[in-house]
């Protein structure tokens, strides 16, 4: 079995978290975090940012690790999610029109009414659900290491 490291974010400014419209064909018009997979030589923290940029045009500034989500696919495929809460800087650039359709920030109680149909996967749902609670971590629970 493969294991998959993936990287989400979950984006907040003024009591509003960031939602994305997925354009994949699979998932076309579902609401997700901004998120995706770790490249070849990239640090998680680097993926972070990195999607954050992607899919939502912001840059962000870390503020804590919601959590590890640890799982399992259907079809096999083991993958670990770092989930990160941050926040936006300035003001937002182009975001990856190909894998993103739009963006838009949710009120909490629009988020607790948003169908789950609505959304990518029960994961996304399991996301919001911590972030209405505000789970985190401080992100220096993350110890970037290079061997020498």
């Amino acid at each position: 079995m493969s294991t998959v490291i993936t990287c989400a974010l979950m984006l907040e400014h003024d009591g509003k978290l960031l939602l994305v419209q997925e354009a994949a064909k699979e998932v076309y018009g579902k609401w997700n975090q901004p998120a995706g997979h770790l490249e070849a030589g990239e640090t998680i923290i680097d993926c972070a940012r990195r999607e954050a940029r992607e899919e939502s045009g912001y840059e962000i500034d870390l503020i804590g690790l919601q959590a590890i989500y640890d799982y399992t696919t259907s079809v096999g495929r083991h993958i670990v999610n770092f989930c990160f809460r941050a926040r936006p800087i300035g003001e937002p650039g182009p975001i990856a029109e190909q894998e993103i359709l739009t963006t838009r920030w949710f009120a909490p109680d629009e988020l607790r009414q948003l169908p789950d149909g609505q959304l990518r996967h029960a994961l996304t749902r399991r996301r919001i659900n911590d972030w209405l609670t505000g789970k985190s971590v401080p992100l220096d629970v993350l110890v970037e290491w290079s061997m020498p």
